[in-house]
C-alpha cells in the first residue's frame, strides 16, 4: 500500500478563498508536479498539505498567519483532506483555526481530537523548501526540527513526547519565574516528565540517525550524484544512549535540571536537555562540513537526506511519506535533477513537486500529473475550481 492524498479543500487559507483538488480520478501518477510564477500560490498548496502532520507546517508560521487576509473576522481557515493511508484505509482529516482560542483544531473522520500528535498515526510528511537551504549555516534550533520531522515520520509517538516535553519544559519556567515562591514538589514533577519524555526522544533520534546512516551508505549505489552525508549528533542525552542503561540517564538529567534552577530562572531560559541538541552533517566525499559546502551541495546533501529517510521508510514500514518539494528541482544541474526523477519514480510514493518553469518537469511528462497556478488559480485535468483573493 501507498500513503497519500487522495482529495484537499481549502477554505480560507493564505491566498486561497476556496480551493479543491481532486486525485480520485483513476488517473495514473504518483507524482504531482504545481507550476506557476513566484507567488501564484504554489507553496500554499504544500504548506496546507504539511498542516496533515502535528506541527506548525512547512513555513512554521503562528497559526493565525495562516488566515486569508480578506476573510471576515469571523471566518477561520481551513484544511479539509482525504488519506489513503499505508494500511489502505481511508481517513478524513480536518484542521484549522479556532478563532475563540487562536489555537489549531484537528478533526479526524468527524471527530474532535484532543492533540495534533493524533494525525501521526495516519499521516507522514517531509519537506525541502527554498527557506531550508541555509540549514547548514544557521542555529541548531532549524536542523533539530527537521531531524524531528524525520523522526516522528518513522516513530509516531515522538511527536506526543515532543509536546509533553515542550509543555512541561515551559510549566517549569513559569513558576520559576511566577511571583510566587517556586513549589518544589510541582517542580520536582515536572523535571521528570522532561527526563523520562526527553530521554525517550534522545533514543529515537539517536536511533533514527544510525538507521538513516545505513541508508544513505548506500545510496551512493542508487544515486552516484549526490554527495554521501556522515550524520551524527551533538547532544548530551543522546550521546549517552547506549552507553548505560536510560533510568540513570533519566536520574542524570532530572538532577542536572534541578541543579539548573537559580541559572535558569536568572535567565529565562532552560539551559540543560534535548531541546539543545543539534544534527551534525558532514560531506563525505569533501571530507568536510556541510556549512563549509558550496550552496548547490549543501542543497544535494538535504536531498540526500531526503532521499535516505524515504529508501529507509519502504525498507522498514512499506511506503514511504509523502514528499514535498518546493522548487527543488530548478536549484539542480541538470544531471542530478535527472537522477532525481528516477529515485523518485522508483520510490512509488506521492511526491509533490513545484517550480517556475514546466520545462524542469519535461522528463515526467509522461507520468506526471501537472497543475499550474496562476493568479490564485489550479488549472489541469484533476483541478476543478479554485477561487483566490
Amino acid at each position: 500500500m501507498s500513503l497519500s492524498l487522495r482529495k484537499i479543500n481549502i477554505s480560507q487559507f493564505r491566498s486561497y478563498e476556496a480551493a479543491r483538488l481532486d486525485l480520485t480520478d483513476g488517473a495514473d501518477g504518483n507524482i504531482i508536479v504545481l507550476t506557476g510564477a513566484n507567488g501564484a500560490g504554489k507553496t500554499n498548496i504544500l504548506e496546507a498539505i504539511s498542516l496533515l502532520v502535528p506541527g506548525k507546517g512547512l513555513r512554521n508560521a503562528d497559526i493565525p498567519e495562516m488566515k486569508n487576509r480578506h476573510a471576515g473576522a469571523q471566518e477561520s481557515w481551513a484544511v479539509a483532506a482525504e488519506i489513503e493511508t499505508a494500511t489502505g484505509e481511508i481517513a478524513r482529516i480536518g484542521t484549522g483555526l479556532d478563532n475563540e482560542t487562536g489555537r489549531r483544531r484537528v478533526r479526524i473522520d468527524g471527530e474532535t481530537v484532543k492533540s495534533q500528535s493524533a494525525l501521526s498515526s495516519l499521516v507522514a510528511a517531509v519537506w525541502l523548501t527554498p527557506q531550508m537551504d541555509r540549514l547548514f549555516l544557521e542555529g541548531a534550533s532549524a536542523r533539530r526540527k527537521f531531524l524531528d520531522r524525520l523522526v516522528a515520520a518513522a516513530t509516531p509517538e515522538h511527536s506526543a513526547s515532543l509536546n509533553r516535553y515542550e509543555k512541561a519544559m515551559r510549566e517549569r519556567m513559569k513558576i520559576l519565574q511566577g511571583d510566587r515562591p517556586a513549589d518544589p514538589t510541582w517542580l520536582s514533577a515536572l523535571e521528570r516528565q522532561m527526563s523520562a519524555d526527553g530521554v525517550a526522544i534522545a533514543a529515537a533520534r539517536q536511533a533514527l540517525v544510525e538507521r538513516l546512516q545505513n541508508h544513505a551508505d548506500h545510496l551512493g549505489a542508487k544515486a552516484p550524484l549526490f554527495p554521501e552525508p556522515l550524520l551524527s549528533l551533538d547532544g548530551w542525552a543522546e550521546n549517552e544512549i547506549g552507553r548505560r542503561p536510560a533510568v540513570d540517564i533519566e536520574d542524570d538529567l532530572k538532577n542536572r535540571l534541578a541543579a539548573a534552577r537559580g541559572e535558569d530562572r536568572a535567565s529565562g531560559r532552560t539551559h540543560t536537555g534535548i531541546h539543545r541538541a543539534d544534527l551534525a552533517v558532514f560531506n563525505k566525499a569533501k571530507d568536510m562540513p556541510a556549512a563549509q559546502s558550496s550552496t548547490g551541495e549543501q542543497k544535494a546533501l538535504l536531498v540526500s537526506v531526503i532521499l535516505a529517510h524515504a529508501l529507509m521508510m519502504r525498507a522498514e514500514k512499506g511506503f514511504v511519506p509523502i514528499i514535498l518539494l518546493d522548487e527543488v528541482a530548478a536549484h539542480l544541474d541538470a544531471a542530478r535533477r535527472e537522477q532525481l526523477f528516477s529515485l523518485l519514480r522508483a520510490l512509488q510514493g506521492q511526491v509533490w513537486l513545484t517550480g517556475t518553469d514546466e520545462a524542469v518537469f519535461a522528463s515526467l511528462k509522461d507520468e506526471a500529473r501537472f497543475f499550474s497556478v496562476a493568479q490564485g488559480r489550479i488549472h489541469g485535468r484533476n483541478v476543478l475550481r479554485a477561487l483566490a483573493t
